[in-house]
């Protein structure tokens, strides 16, 4: 029997670590429409996280936009849709468990997420170096002591630290900046060949679990269990021998007693800052070069 083919189209326009998260959702769409057709629309700056996903029919952007849209079975927009319920974090489930659902499917505790645009060649560098990307959209998850640890690893470790991010993240010193300067295929090259990657709550901890990467993601203002990727059954999915690990502050400040999952911090002293940058150096040489 020939089924009809169902056409789908998937409306995701920021953030980049969100347009990520959304491939775990299309994976389990086209589980579920097995005769299907999946078209994606997003913002242009946002495509190249998508190119090369075996998932997706084509992808469309504000330059080049979907037409006859009464020709789809199904249009999603799933962010906007949790956006304007708010509160999510009070269901005390994973954030991709609630975009699933909008979409209706079921997840089913595999928060995998999938990145295939990996540049072939390294036009930075050829030694082996330290990533780090250290801003976020929300102040509450940015960590403070980044310039501590640059010159920790700088002086103790004596490795190259290389910073990605964008030009408005702030610049620290005693990197090789290449802020604003890497398409995103270059980026995840960086990633896949770094040492490890020290990063936050963002796509850079998104890419780097997609592409099976060593990386060290250090938690404050949210839950890791309610959003991280690269979680299976309740663990981190991470491929032999790659080192991944979430860090959280030891201690919380006066009046806070867990993640407040707040954009801005209301105590004026960030709980994520609790983290020691030795604890980091010291992750470093236990974990990843062993000594």
């Amino acid at each position: 029997m020939i089924h009809h083919l169902t056409k789908i189209l998937y409306c995701q326009f920021i953030s980049f670590g969100d347009i990520l998260v959304s491939t775990s959702i299309l994976k389990k769409l086209k589980d579920k429409h097995t005769n299907s057709k999946i078209d994606y629309y997003t913002s242009s700056f946002c495509a190249s996280l998508l190119v090369g996903n075996p998932d997706i029919n084509q992808i469309f952007t504000e330059r080049n936009p979907p037409t006859n849209l009464e020709t789809y079975d199904i249009i999603l927009r799933p962010y906007r849709c949790l956006q304007a319920s708010g509160g999510w974090h009070l269901s005390g489930k994973h954030s991709t468990d609630l975009l699933a659902e909008i979409c209706g499917v079921d997840l089913e505790g595999d928060y995998r997420l999938y990145f295939y645009n990996v540049q072939d060649n390294n036009p930075i560098t050829k030694e082996k170096v330290i990533i780090i990307q250290c801003k976020t959209n929300d102040d509450a998850k940015d960590w403070s002591r980044f310039p501590e640890l640059v010159e920790l690893i700088n002086k103790k470790l004596n490795l190259k630290v290389i910073q990605v991010g964008s030009t408005n993240d702030p610049a620290i010193l005693g990197t090789i900046d290449v802020r604003g300067k890497t398409s995103w295929p270059v980026t995840a090259r960086l990633i896949k060949d770094a040492l490890v990657t020290i990063c936050l709550d963002s796509i850079t901890q998104h890419i780097a679990g997609a592409i099976g990467a060593p990386y060290i993601c250090l938690y404050g203002a949210k839950n890791p269990r309610m959003v991280q990727s690269g979680i299976v059954d309740g663990k981190l999915f991470s491929p032999p021998g790659i080192y991944q690990v979430f860090i959280e502050p030891p201690y919380r400040n006066t009046g806070c007693c867990d993640a407040c999952n707040l954009a801005i911090c209301q105590k004026g002293n960030k709980c994520i800052d609790n983290i020691d940058p030795v604890q980091i150096i010291s992750e470093i040489e236990r974990n990843i070069l062993k000594i």
